[in-house]
């Protein structure tokens, strides 16, 4: 008998005995979805930050979707095959896109998913055991790499232009910063006045985690004091004294990058990367073949991210580390600067050829070889 056939008796059995379900599993709690969504993320913030927990929320947004879709009022309504269902919505049309959700971003919303029911099955809100029949896929080799480039050559582009025709804007400083430190945007986010060191000959940024305005990944284990070159820090003094928006926040915090509403947002210096990512916005022309005056994407910032030449905040800083490694700092300078594990490092920033890489192994034995022989040794 198959699957499908056997939850199709299941289902007639327990429209026609009610109390079968109660007498084999016992009373179950009636929870709506929403309710549960809640419950489980409540109890997730005592054990993850609240960042994680955000996103939580926003990943299990589509399972409440789906459960408004089908009609399901309780949790308790919640079989194997509606998790199947889900599961096959989820991956081809729950987001719109002409096509289905990458391996990885499926294997992470379901085992969010596994973890939520487990939850509720704790909670009495589903049947138990539920938990075990969702399967996440197991990814092949080098499937959980971001395939996100955007080459040495083309930042320095989109720097240059910025130089010559948008110098020292809060635009020019979001493409600076992630161009040259490899640092999340929070970091960014989070720096005060207070928290540049630009004067002098070793300027630097010192990042803390505020969790009350501002935070950090990582917490504390994040803060640091990062060196930047000269060329950088006169582009943050430009800024500071032509172009920012003098501001307080209600915590009485100096916001180094600033709006007319405040503390300049992620979601706007976001923004600022994808608008200046289109090749069209540095009059570098369409390489697919569209119109400026009809595409959408060209027309307005805010649409800028559909450019399919355009690229998230993450792409510069998988850039910046990317390229680090191919002049060959060391991975454990790497990892404190830009605040990645070593071990994210070697898996998924160590984008060089073997040829690039045997290279690099020669210059190195070859400089070796040089100490060596100059402190006497050969």
């Amino acid at each position: 008998m198959t699957e499908t056939r056997t939850e199709e008796l299941l289902s007639q059995l327990l429209a026609e005995n009610p109390e079968f379900l109660e007498s084999v599993t016992g009373s179950l709690e009636e929870i709506t979805p929403k309710e549960g969504v809640s419950e489980f993320l409540e109890h997730k913030s005592f054990t993850v930050r609240s960042n994680t927990t955000e996103e939580y929320r926003r990943k299990l947004e589509y399972f409440l979707g789906f459960c408004e879709m089908r009609g399901i009022d309780v949790l308790s309504e919640v079989t194997i095959r509606q998790l199947t269902q889900y599961r096959h919505w989820r991956r081809k049309d729950s987001h719109n896109g002409d096509s289905p959700l990458s391996p990885k971003t499926m294997r992470d919303d379901l085992y969010l998913l596994r973890d939520f029911i487990k939850f509720l099955e704790d909670i009495e809100a589903v049947r138990s055991g539920l938990h075990e029949r969702i399967d996440p896929p197991t990814l092949a080799e080098g499937e959980g790499v971001r395939d996100i480039d955007i080459s040495d050559s083309r930042v320095k582009d989109i720097l240059e232009h910025l130089s010559s025709y948008r110098y020292a804007t809060a635009d020019h400083v979001v493409w600076a910063f992630h161009a040259h430190t490899g640092r999340r945007p929070g970091c960014l986010h989070s720096l005060d006045l207070k928290d540049l060191r630009l004067e002098g000959d070793e300027p630097y940024l010192a990042f803390r985690h505020r969790p009350s305005e501002t935070s950090l990944k990582n917490g504390e284990k994040g803060e640091t004091e990062l060196v930047i070159n000269n060329d950088v820090a006169e582009i943050f003094r430009d800024y500071v004294e032509h172009h920012r928006v003098d501001s307080t926040s209600p915590s009485g915090r100096h916001p180094f990058l600033t709006s007319t509403r405040g503390r300049l947002s992620k979601s706007t210096m976001r923004k600022y990367i994808y608008k200046w990512s289109r090749p069209c916005e540095i009059g570098s022309g369409c390489p697919h073949d569209k119109d400026p005056a009809s595409c959408e994407a060209a027309k307005s910032s805010d649409k800028a991210s559909k450019c399919p030449s355009s690229r998230p905040p993450y792409a510069l800083r998988h850039g910046y580390i990317s390229q680090m490694r191919q002049q060959g700092l060391r991975v454990g300078t790497l990892s404190a600067r830009c605040d990645v594990s070593e071990s994210v490092i070697e898996k998924h920033y160590d984008e060089r050829t073997p040829e690039q890489r045997r290279k690099f192994r020669r210059r190195r034995l070859e400089r070796l070889h040089q100490d060596v022989d100059e402190g006497g040794y050969l």
